[in-house]
Parts: structure tokens; C-alpha cells; sequence
């Protein structure tokens, strides 16, 4: 199967992956800045958490919430997170050693995006592979070899 790209016009749950490269592409970022001005771009709590790790001090946490705020939030509740352990039980019953072992903000990601209907944008191969898996739309927001 080959990388599904973004063409930067449909509503999606991002990944933390996509906003970091969006920080280095150029042209991933103005794809994902025009999607946050239209309101197509959704966030949920391990995203927004990973986004705050990674930011220098207190203006780039600051920064992150103004980005944030004015999107639309994917609720993690119970049922994204029982949805996470089914998840987890269906792929480690798929026969391979192993196959449940995502990170568990991909996976959270994938489950909550799956419950919203929204399709996730990434630039990580977890993330691809859990869309193959779990019958969610992953889409790279830049090629895999960018």
C-alpha cells in the first residue's frame, strides 16, 4: 500500500508527528495552518500533553494553548479508552508477538479519531500501521522520506 498524502482539505484529527513536522516542512505547515483557519483540525488530550512537553518554556506552552483553544477537541472518555483495550486485546489476538505493543497516544489517537469519524494526520509509521489495523484513514501530512 502506498503513503496516503493530505491534500490539506479534510477534517482531521492531528497527531503530535504532524505538528512536529510541521515545524520543519514549509509546506506542511502551511497546509495544517490553512485546515486550524478553516476549523478542520481536531486535537485531543495525549496530543495536546505531548505538544506541551516539547515546548521551550512558558511562551511556547502558551503558544500551544492559543493553537489549540479556538480547535475542536475529540473527547478521550471512557469510551475512547475502553476502546483503546479492545484495541489492544483484538491486535495482540491477530497471532503475532507483539501486536499490540503501539505507543499509547497512537493508539489513543487512532481510537479517538475512529470514534469521531475523522481520519488522522501523522508523519509516523506507528500511526500508518495502526490505520491498517484498526480501519482508520491515516494520512501523512508529507511523504514518509521527507
Amino acid at each position: 500500500m502506498s503513503a496516503r498524502l493530505w491534500d490539506g482539505r479534510s477534517p482531521v484529527l492531528a497527531d503530535t508527528s504532524a505538528w512536529m513536522q510541521a515545524r520543519r516542512a514549509p509546506q506542511a505547515r502551511e497546509l495544517l495552518l490553512a485546515a486550524v483557519g478553516r476549523g478542520e483540525v481536531a486535537w485531543c488530550w495525549p496530543v495536546r500533553y505531548e505538544l506541551m512537553v516539547d515546548a521551550r518554556g512558558a511562551e511556547g506552552i502558551a503558544a500551544v494553548e492559543r493553537t489549540l483553544e479556538g480547535l475542536r477537541e475529540i473527547a478521550v472518555d471512557r469510551s475512547v479508552q475502553r476502546g483503546v483495550l479492545s484495541s489492544m486485546r483484538e491486535l495482540a489476538s491477530s497471532g503475532s508477538h507483539g501486536a499490540h505493543r503501539f505507543p499509547l497516544t497512537d493508539l489513543t489517537v487512532a481510537v479517538a479519531a475512529q470514534a469521531a469519524g475523522l481520519d488522522v494526520l501523522h508523519f509516523d509509521r506507528h500511526l500508518e500501521r495502526l490505520g491498517e489495523r484498526l480501519d482508520v484513514r491515516a494520512l501523512w501530512i508529507a511523504g514518509p522520506s521527507a
